[in-house]
């Protein structure tokens, strides 16, 4: 016989604008869930334990950054934790420096480091985002490292720097959600990604690059103003009943010279199926 135990609640809705929500997290019990009452916190929160926060509505309440160059919400632990995020908003991180260089080193070449992020995951954790707004954050939405897990669920993630960025060995699950107006790639994969009925619109570069690998159905990639999908170096990827269209290069392209690229960087595998791909600046298809 299989008995369920409920997770610990606080009893009261934590108020982050008078007091720490840190210390709240600090002081939960492993497993329980901490709800937060509307208001704009100011403050970055580290989760290293299994833990539930749950806010009143992606309106009502704000987690807003205040330490320089540090994620808005960072979860990391070396052995398996399991998170979820709820009914909240991850925003405006601020950046450590103005540097335009600096956001795209924390991110692209020195993965170790923390950078102004509105999630961070890290280790082994587990992180389960639900009906969250992630918004203008200078680097990365959502940033997978290590061999952390993301579960996007029915979120919107809106202007930040990179939208979502997995790193090798990390994996991210998108599931109705979209990402729109990243300063750089919507979604860029160098570890392992699952997207299904995603939005990936009006991103400044490709909607989505991927060097690891990707399955990615019933979603739209349309409007981004490099290709729509760009696959590079040994990348295996999967589109299925998906439209994408509208986009500033291609459709769907390798990193290859035939496609306009600088050098030959595609030696992976490529199986589209049932796609509606059209309108895009320089061609839909671009393939070996």
């Amino acid at each position: 016989m299989l008995f369920l135990l409920a997770a610990p609640v606080t009893e009261n809705p934590v108020d982050c604008t008078t007091s720490s929500l840190q210390a709240a997290v600090d002081a939960a019990r492993d497993g329980a869930t901490i709800t937060l009452a509307p208001g704009v916190c100011a403050e970055n929160l580290v989760i290293t334990k299994n833990l539930t926060l749950e806010g009143s509505g992606i309106e009502q309440t704000v987690l807003r950054g205040s330490k320089l160059g540090f994620p808005v919400v960072l979860v990391q632990s070396d052995s398996p934790i399991t998170v979820t995020l709820k009914n909240l908003t991850l925003a405006d991180a601020p950046k450590a420096s103005d540097n335009p260089q600096h956001g795209k080193e924390c991110a692209r070449f020195y993965p170790e480091l923390l950078c102004p992020s509105g999630l961070q995951a890290r280790g082994a954790a587990h992180v389960t985002i639900d009906s969250l707004r992630i918004a203008r954050n200078p680097w990365v939405g959502v940033y997978v490292l290590d061999g952390a897990s993301v579960l996007v669920r029915g979120s919107e993630i809106i202007e930040n720097g990179w939208g979502v960025y997995v790193s090798p060995h990390a994996f991210v699950e998108l599931r109705d959600s979209r990402v729109e107006r990243s300063r750089e790639n919507g979604v860029e994969i160098w570890g392992f990604a699952s997207l299904a009925r995603t939005l990936i619109r009006a991103n400044g570069r490709s909607g989505v690059e991927s060097v690891g690998a990707i399955q990615l159905s019933d979603s739209e990639i349309a409007q981004n103003r490099g290709s729509g999908v760009l696959l590079v170096g040994a990348s295996h990827t999967e589109l299925i009943a998906s439209v994408i269209a509208q986009n500033g290069l291609w459709g769907v392209a390798a990193h290859l010279r035939q496609c306009g690229y600088l050098s030959d960087n595609f030696r992976g595998s490529a199986v589209l199926d049932q796609n509606r791909i059209f309108g895009n600046r320089l061609g839909d298809v671009c393939l070996p």
